[in-house]
C-alpha cells in the first residue's frame, strides 16, 4: 500500500504496472481515474502510446471475449489498419495504459484477467474497487498490485469546496463549518455534493440538516418522484402512494441485482416510466446492426439503498441477509445493512411510510437490532476470545458503529455497549472522519457506565480527533485496559488537537484518562504550549510530560520556556 500521498500524475509516471485504487463508496475513485485520463489526453504524444478507459458497468453486460473485442468493438475501432494497430499494442505493451473503473465481479470478466496475466504483460493496468473487493484481487491474481487508497477530501479541500459553492449563502456556510457531524460527512466528495444540494433546498437550514446518509438518500427518492411527476412538494407523499408498486418493483430489481453483483438492469418498460427517475439508460451493441437498452442507477450506492428499501417491505428476508452477508461469497450484501438501519430510524419513517406502512416499520424495528447484535456479536465469539481461540468471523466494530449512527437509537447503543462489556476495541484501525463521528455518537449514548475506548495504533485525522474529543466525558480510559498505557502517538495527536483549539475542556478529566500524562510535540504552534502551561499549573498533582520528536526535529524555543517555567509542576519528563 502506498505510504505517502500520491497524485494522479504520479500514478501515470510510476514504474508500477498493476495499480489497485480502492476506497469507500463515493470517495472519488472514478474522479481519480478521470484525472489520469485527462492528464494523458493533454500530453504532447511525441511518442506513440495508448490509453483505454472502461467503465466496467458498460462492458459487463457485453462480456467481451478477446483483446480485440475489448479494445476495438467495445471502445474505438481504428478507421484502417486495425490489425497493424493491435499488433503494435501487443508488441509495445509498455506504452499502454488501461483503466477498469468499478470492478465488482471478476468471474464475468475473464478477458480482464487474461489481459493482466498474459495478453499485455507490460501494460499499466489500473483498477478501481471498494475495500472489501480489493482483497479479491490479491486472492485471484498472484500479480503484485500497487495498492493506493483514495481517502477523499481533506479538511482544507472541504472548506475550499464549500466556500466556493456557498459563497452566496454565508449563514449556511458558517452552519456547515461549525457542525462537526455534517462536516465529517463531507470528506466523501459525493456526500458533500448532496449536503450542498440539501442546503439550497427551500426552507433548508444547514445547522439543522441531518448527518445520516440514509436520510439524504430518502430525500433523493422523494425529490426524484416529485421531479418525475411535475407535482408540488406538498404532494410528494401522494406521488409515492400512486407509484408505490412501481417503486417497490424497482427496489426488488435492485435487491436481486446487488445479490448478483450486477450493476446493469434489464427492464421491460418505457423510458418515461417512474423507474427512470432514478436510472440512466444506455445502449449496448450486440452486433453491427443490433443493440440492447440497459439501465443502471447513477451510483451503486443508490442501488443498495433501493435494495434495503425492498428488505424493509419484506422483513422476513432480513435474517437471511444478516447471516449471508458475513460469508465470503455474500459479503458484498453487507452494504445494504447501514441503509436498512437508517430506514428503521424513527425520524426517517415519515419519509418512506407512503411506501411501507409505519406500523410495519416499527414492528420490524422492535426485533431488528437484537437480531443484529446476536448475529454480529454472538456470545460464542466472546467466549472464543476469552479462551484465546479464533472467532468464526472478524467482528467489524466500526461497521456496527456506523450502522448505529444511521439508526440514532440510545437504547440500541447501550445494548451494543453492554454486549461488549463497555469496551470498544478499535486498535489498529484507520478511522475516517465520519467513522469518528459514529464512534463518538455511540460512546456519547452510554448512560451511567463509562466506555473503555482503545485507539492504540489508530490512524485518525485531526478532524476525527475533534469529534472523539466531544465524547470523552463518557470515556473511562483510552487504552486496552485501565492498567495499560495508551498509544503515545495517538495521545500526542489528541493533546495537540485539543490545545490548539479554542474549545473549553475539562483538562483534569483528560489528564486522568491519560494516566496523568501530558503528551506534546517538540515543534508546534505557540498557543499549544501556552495552553499546556495552563494544564500543568491547574493540575492538582504534578504531571508526567512526554515529548514527541524524531532525530531531525529541534526543540522549539516556546516549548523550552514552557518546560522551564513549569518545572515545579512536572513529576517526570521523558
Amino acid at each position: 500500500m502506498a505510504k505517502h500521498e500520491t497524485s494522479p500524475a504520479e500514478l501515470l509516471k510510476t514504474h508500477e504496472k498493476k495499480i489497485l485504487l480502492f476506497g469507500k463508496p463515493g470517495i472519488g475513485k472514478t474522479t481519480v481515474a478521470h484525472q489520469m485520463l485527462n492528464l494523458w489526453a493533454e500530453k504532447d504524444h511525441r511518442e506513440l502510446d495508448y490509453m483505454f478507459y472502461f467503465n466496467v458497468r458498460d462492458i459487463s453486460h457485453r462480456k467481451p471475449m478477446s483483446l480485440e473485442d475489448l479494445l476495438f468493438n467495445m471502445y474505438s475501432e481504428p478507421k484502417d489498419s486495425k490489425e497493424e494497430v493491435l499488433q503494435d499494442i501487443k508488441k509495445n505493451s509498455e506504452n499502454v495504459v488501461i483503466i477498469f473503473d468499478g470492478i465488482t465481479d471478476l468471474s464475468s470478466l475473464s478477458v480482464v484477467k487474461d489481459l493482466v496475466e498474459n495478453l499485455l504483460p507490460d501494460a499499466k493496468i489500473v483498477t478501481t474497487c471498494r475495500p472489501d473487493q480489493s482483497e479479491d484481487f490479491l486472492t485471484d491474481w498472484p500479480t503484485d498490485w500497487f495498492r493506493v487508497e483514495v481517502k477523499g477530501f481533506s479538511e482544507e479541500s472541504i472548506r475550499a469546496y464549500l466556500t466556493q459553492m456557498l459563497s452566496a449563502e454565508t449563514d449556511s456556510l458558517s452552519s456547515v463549518l461549525n457542525n462537526l457531524e455534517l462536516f465529517s460527512l463531507c470528506h466523501v466528495p459525493m456526500y458533500v455534493l448532496m449536503v450542498v444540494a440539501c442546503i439550497y433546498f427551500p426552507t433548508s437550514e444547514a445547522s439543522e440538516q441531518t448527518c445520516t446518509i440514509t436520510e439524504m438518500y430518502s430525500n433523493i427518492l422523494r425529490h426524484g418522484i416529485q421531479k418525475h411527476s411535475g407535482r408540488r412538494r406538498k404532494d410528494i407523499d401522494s406521488c409515492l402512494k400512486e407509484n408505490r408498486e412501481k417503486i417497490l418493483s424497482l427496489a426488488e430489481i435492485a435487491f436481486d441485482a446487488t445479490n448478483e453483483k450486477n450493476m446493469n438492469l434489464t427492464l421491460r418498460c418505457e423510458e418515461s416510466s417512474v423507474h427512470f427517475a432514478f436510472l440512466g439508460a444506455f445502449m449496448v451493441n450486440i452486433s453491427p446492426t443490433a443493440s440492447d437498452t440497459c439501465a443502471a442507477f447513477l451510483h451503486y450506492t443508490m442501488q443498495e439503498f433501493f435494495g434495503a428499501l425492498w428488505l424493509l417491505q419484506n422483513p422476513d428476508k432480513i435474517r437471511e441477509v444478516l447471516e449471508k452477508c458475513q460469508t465470503e461469497e455474500w459479503k458484498h450484501t453487507k452494504h445494504l445493512i447501514p441503509f436498512l438501519f437508517g430506514l428503521l430510524n424513527e425520524k426517517n419513517i415519515r419519509l418512506v411510510n407512503s411506501l411501507v406502512p409505519a406500523q410495519q416499520i416499527k414492528k420490524t424495528s422492535d426485533w431488528f437490532f437484537k437480531e443484529v447484535v446476536n448475529t454480529f456479536l454472538p456470545s460464542q465469539t466472546n467466549q472464543d476470545h476469552a479462551e484465546g481461540g479464533d472467532p468464526e468471523f472478524e467482528i467489524d466494530l466500526l461497521f456496527l458503529c456506523q450502522c448505529l449512527y444511521e439508526y440514532q437509537s440510545t437504547e440500541a447503543c447501550q445494548l451494543f455497549l453492554d454486549k461488549l462489556n463497555y469496551h470498544l476495541d478499535l486498535s489498529g484501525e484507520h478511522l475516517d472522519p465520519h467513522q469518528c463521528c459514529a464512534v463518538s455518537y455511540v460512546t456519547s449514548q452510554s448512560a451511567e457506565r463509562k466506555v473503555g475506548l482503545d485507539l492504540n495504533g489508530c490512524t485518525v485525522s485531526d478532524q476525527g480527533v475533534r469529534l472523539i474529543l466531544g465524547s470523552l466525558k463518557n470515556v473511562r480510559h483510552l487504552g486496552p485496559s485501565s492498567d495499560d498505557s495508551s498509544d503515545p502517538s495517538m495521545l500526542c495527536q489528541l493533546w495537540t488537537t485539543l490545545l490548539s483549539s479554542e474549545a473549553e475542556m475539562d483538562f483534569t478529566s483528560l489528564l486522568s484518562l491519560c494516566g496523568n500524562e501530558l503528551h506534546l510535540p517538540v515543534q508546534g504552534e505557540r498557543q499549544v504550549f501556552e495552553r499546556a502551561e495552563e494544564v500543568m499549573t491547574q493540575s492538582l498533582e504534578r504531571v508526567n510530560v512526554c515529548l514527541h520528536w524524531d532525530q531531525r526535529t529541534v526543540l522549539s524555543e516556546a516549548l523550552s520556556k514552557t518546560i522551564l517555567k513549569c518545572l515545579p509542576n512536572i513529576n517526570k519528563l521523558r
